[in-house]
């Protein structure tokens, strides 16, 4: 193994019985551990710029941190190095005082480069405290201290917590008057070492937690920095529709507001607490969506005044989840004030537990598209005692927001009822079906007639793909299925947006379809025969023979209507 690969392994040392590394007027630190690194002064840089905006990294008991200061954007700026100033900056000396950047005298052989005051979100905030912090980015002086013959490129972050004593600060946080982060390069070896260090209370000795955190916050940037050297980058990305402030903001309330009694009550064998709060993150997901798509408001703001001038949004049209499940995205989202409802297979227990105003907008029945009933002809099957569940031919009244979340064989029909009814959509693909409703693995593309990349949807194989790739990645049978939804959205010309959802589920990709007004293939040039035609051309490509098709699909509502196993 050669010497710069064994740099790359993380290698700890304690530095707490040695004399300080870092060096600052006024204070006094503590060097806590040094790791050998092979990632620049611009990788280092990065990284401490993403864990700034996104603490998370580090905690699993934060959100997010809101940035309430930047010094890269304000031009009133004073010399910091001047510890004597009352005010950090003309700009600041107007801000809130405990928002305003705190100042330290510079450290010695630094000049001060940026400073950001952020904010720290906790995850549970019934739990933990908000907690303000300054960050001062510092950079090396050249030809200063006792490494000037190595040529050493030094970069500094000091964090330092707004509170004054120890017993003020979080759990999340470790409980230092400040800690940083420094970063030295040697550019001729091209190695170089991260190195952490705190300034403690007096009233708080650097115990074995405080030692645990150090090593923890060490390896994490050491594993993000040898990440960017490698070339890294970021394959899932969030926050493209809905941004992260406006959805965790929302999913805390909800999650304070429904998940005590929803977990308390119950009655299902799956965990409670994993569908409770996937179920509440899309309510939360889908509030602040349509509240940026439609006018009005949800029901606990509906007091606060409306002048009723912003005729550019229509009002909400209304909700229907179809494959509803527990009922519970179905029951948040109509005491948050939005009209809708939701039906299945097969009533769950869940909704006995829920109020008889919410039960009323729960039904039991099966979807079985028109345009599939119609193609088989022989109609729907003959209901018998033991199969009484009624069925819905997937047509709603236009613009109704479709719901459709780990729908199974309702996914890839998502876009198509969306389109015959002229409505929006959302859908969260799980499992993988045809159109035909068949288990099938898909491969990505529309037009799969046209191209070698194994079975297709119309033979229902689930055998995996030899040659489709992604990024020269073989794509699962996951991305093949949204790429899938994705396709017939566009190809029916609604406007698509694509979110990886905040939510506890591996299954978590968002489609989003809006339609796009006067958009002459959604619209139809004459209006529903047009958008049915349509719909028909590619049901006939996709599955082929489309009577034998509806017959299938009707034959599958069949056993679905009589089977009393548990639905997913």
């Amino acid at each position: 193994m050669s010497n710069k690969t064994k740099t790359n392994i993380f290698e700890p040392k304690d530095l707490t019985a040695i004399t300080p590394l870092l060096e600052i007027p006024y204070e006094q630190w503590t060097s806590i551990l040094l790791t050998p690194c092979t990632f620049s002064p611009t990788h280092f840089l990065f990284v401490m710029e993403n864990l700034i905006k996104n603490p998370n990294i580090t905690s699993s008991c934060v959100f997010r941190a809101d940035i309430f200061y930047d010094s890269t954007n304000d031009t009133s700026i004073n010399n910091v190095n001047d510890f004597k100033e009352e005010h950090f900056s003309k700009f600041t000396q107007h801000m809130k005082l405990e928002y305003r950047p705190l100042k330290r005298a510079t450290p010695t052989g630094f000049r001060h480069e940026k400073t950001v005051v952020r904010q720290m979100v906790p995850r549970n905030p019934q739990l933990d405290r908000f907690l303000v912090q300054t960050c001062h980015f510092y950079e090396g002086i050249p030809g200063i201290g006792e490494d000037e013959s190595l040529e050493e490129e030094k970069n500094l972050l000091v964090m330092i917590p707004h509170e004054q004593t120890a017993e003020d600060i979080p759990y999340y946080h470790p409980k230092v008057h400040s800690l940083a982060l420094l970063h030295a390069w040697n550019p001729s070896s091209e190695t170089g070492v991260l190195s952490i260090h705190y300034n403690l209370f007096p009233s708080v000795p650097l115990e074995s937690r405080l030692q645990r955190t150090a090593l923890n916050l060490l390896k994490i940037i050491h594993k993000h920095g040898t990440g960017q050297a490698a070339g890294y980058e970021k394959r899932v990305h969030h926050d493209i529709i809905v941004p992260q402030a406006a959805f965790q903001n929302t999913y805390t309330r909800l999650k304070a507001k429904y998940a005590k009694d929803l977990i308390g009550q119950w009655v299902e064998q799956t965990d409670p607490e994993k569908h409770v709060f996937e179920d509440l993150g899309i309510a939360a997901f889908l509030i602040e969506l349509w509240r940026e798509m439609y006018e009005g408001v949800a029901r606990e703001e509906a007091d606060a005044s409306i002048d009723g001038t912003d005729k550019k949004k229509p009002s909400f049209p209304g909700f229907v989840d179809i494959g509803c499940g527990n009922g519970v995205l179905v029951n948040v989202l109509l005491q948050e004030g939005y009209p809708g409802w939701g039906f299945d297979a097969r009533k769950r227990m869940t909704w006995a537990c829920l109020t008889p105003g919410v039960q009323s907008h729960l039904k039991e029945m099966l979807l079985v598209p028109e345009i599939l009933e119609q193609a088989a002809q022989d109609g729907l099957p003959n209901q018998t005692e033991d199969d009484d569940t009624p069925f819905h031919n997937g047509l709603f009244p236009q613009n109704t927001f479709i719901i459709s979340n780990h729908a199974d064989e309702l996914t890839p029909w998502t876009p198509l009822l969306a389109y015959l009814s002229n409505s929006p959509f959302i859908a969260i693909p799980c499992c993988s079906h045809s159109l035909t409703g068949a288990r099938c693995r898909f491969n990505g593309g529309v037009a799969r007639k046209t191209e070698s990349i194994g079975p297709g949807p119309a033979t229902g194989s689930l055998a995996r793909p030899t040659s489709k790739k992604k990024n020269g990645k073989q794509i699962s049978a996951y991305q093949g299925l949204t790429a899938y939804v994705a396709d017939l959205a566009g190809e029916l010309g609604f406007e698509i947006g694509k979110e990886m959802l905040r939510i506890p589920s591996t299954r978590n990709a968002a489609i989003v379809g809006r339609v796009k007004h006067g958009d002459p293939v959604l619209a139809g040039m004459n209006g529903d025969e047009d958008r049915r035609e349509k719909v028909m051309q590619i049901l006939e490509r996709e599955v082929g023979d489309l009577e034998l098709a509806g017959k299938d699909w009707v034959e599958r509502a069949r056993r679905i209507a009589v089977s009393k196993g548990n639905c997913h």
